[in-house]
């Protein structure tokens, strides 16, 4: 008798096996592509040159060289256009950290070649730049940034993994400048083990932010075809030079963006601040503990101006002016105490930036990332998570930006459930000695699936 399928299996049972089997089909396909020579004939290479740069330590201050003070300005420029970008379809409060951005696309660029390489400099608004001096400029922040105070709490951290299901690894150069110059840890993972990845990266976010961001990736978002994920964290804690006292913390009245007034606690005193109030804004600066941080708040002068159209006022070159002019006043001031924590896919904001070759199947080249495959890589996923506290004792914000790179395979399924034909073939002559179809109806004679 004729027995039906057997479609009972677990739906979880199912997908594991997918993976399974699109991860050995894709670790055959790299062994494949990664062989270039025949039994009878070797090549011969010659072994490559690995130096991992080292960064100087300036404790206590950033040592910048004049073609890095204009980095430091192209960043800010770049800054100042993501936030215009992320906050498009935004109403409500949110909170990006752009150097965490910018430091995933740091990475990404000395893996980079071609378009993908021009793209992702020009985003970053350092058009012109070779990419050791995006690398040095990026490694000195890195390891200087948190020597300058030792009353601030700064942290920035990255991670590397490659997927050795199907034998990623981050070729010998690319490895090494992630070491020296973004003190990343380099790590080898199986992403077929999603769980346990998952479960790796998001212990990596709670321990660098401290538990401010303790997830930033679910086990169904790694996917056993990803060559790479990369991560990036920036921490930041710390008390203000003047802390404000509880007691003069009170609900008051809040005007939101569409008019509505809301109630919100509002911290208050007065002291000593740098300020200026200009026809466009107002802004007022607050230190943190030594002075070598502090938090600007800025706000449209005419109550009208929506904070939309001050963004697009506040170019680069204003920002350096607003805060070169800024002038030590007795404020009056009140703040509210608030706590915002943002999701953000980055992939469309940097695209309508220019960074478009990059997240492209067909057009990312990543060539310089990778060892021995010819597989081509694009990245398909870039997302951040930001969040940030505000209260009578200082700040604390953290932020994780996650980035994964995928093959360029689409990975095409062909599930036999449903009916199908089958033909038994001589390959020479491709001559047909059997031909079937297999449609689950009941038939005549006897036959089986099982």
């Amino acid at each position: 008798m004729f027995t039906t399928f057997a479609m009972q299996k677990e739906n979880t049972t199912i997908m594991k096996k997918k993976h399974l089997l699109f991860t050995m089909l894709l670790a055959l396909a790299t062994a494949v592509t990664a062989c270039g020579s025949s039994d009878d004939e070797e090549e011969v290479q010659d072994e490559e040159v690995i130096v991992e740069p080292v960064i100087e330590q300036t404790p206590g201050k950033i040592i910048l060289t004049e073609n890095q003070m204009l980095m430091a300005d192209a960043n800010n420029q770049f800054a100042l256009n993501l936030m215009r970008q992320t906050s498009k379809d935004i109403a409500g409060n949110m909170v990006i950290s752009p150097l965490s951005v910018a430091y995933m696309l740091g990475m990404l660029n000395d893996g980079a070649n071609g378009t993908t390489r021009q793209e992702i400099i020009r985003t970053l608004c350092f058009d012109g730049c070779e990419t050791k001096a995006v690398n040095e400029f990026f490694g000195n922040l890195m390891i200087n940034a948190p020597l300058i105070d030792k009353q601030v709490e700064l942290g920035i951290a990255n991670l590397l993994l490659s997927n050795k299901a199907i034998g990623a690894e981050f070729s010998g150069q690319f490895a090494a400048n992630m070491k020296g110059y973004y003190q990343a840890g380099v790590e080898c993972l199986d992403f077929s083990q999603s769980e346990e990845a998952a479960c790796r990266i998001n212990n990596w976010c709670n321990n660098t932010t401290k538990g401010m961001i303790p997830e930033i990736l679910t086990r169904d978002e790694i996917s056993p075809s990803d060559a790479a994920i990369l991560l990036n964290s920036v921490y930041f804690k710390a008390k203000w030079v003047y802390g404000f006292d509880g007691l003069f913390t009170t609900n008051q009245d809040f005007v939101t963006a569409d008019k509505k007034k809301v109630k919100v606690p509002m911290m208050a005193q007065v002291a000593v601040f740098d300020y200026l109030a200009d026809e466009t804004v107002q802004t007022v600066s607050l230190p943190f503990r030594d002075g070598n941080f502090c938090m600007t708040f800025l706000m449209p002068t005419d109550e009208r101006m929506s904070i939309d159209k001050l963004l697009g006022a506040l170019t680069v070159d204003y920002w350096r002016q607003l805060t070169a002019n800024m002038q030590p006043q007795n404020i009056i001031l009140q703040i509210p105490r608030f706590a915002i924590s943002t999701e953000q896919d980055m992939t469309r904001p940097l695209m309508a930036m220019g960074v478009k070759a990059a997240f492209s199947s067909s057009d990312a080249d990543f060539s310089g990332m990778m060892k021995g495959s010819t597989i081509p890589l694009f990245v398909n996923m870039m997302k951040q998570k930001a969040r940030i506290e505000v209260d009578e004792k200082g700040a604390m914000a953290s932020a994780i930006t996650v980035s994964s790179v995928t093959t360029g395979m689409p990975g095409t399924e062909f599930t036999a459930n449903r009916p199908f034909l089958f033909v038994i073939t001589e390959r020479n002559s491709n001559i047909i000695l059997f031909i079937g179809k297999v449609t689950g109806a009941e038939t005549t004679g006897s036959s089986e699936i099982h």
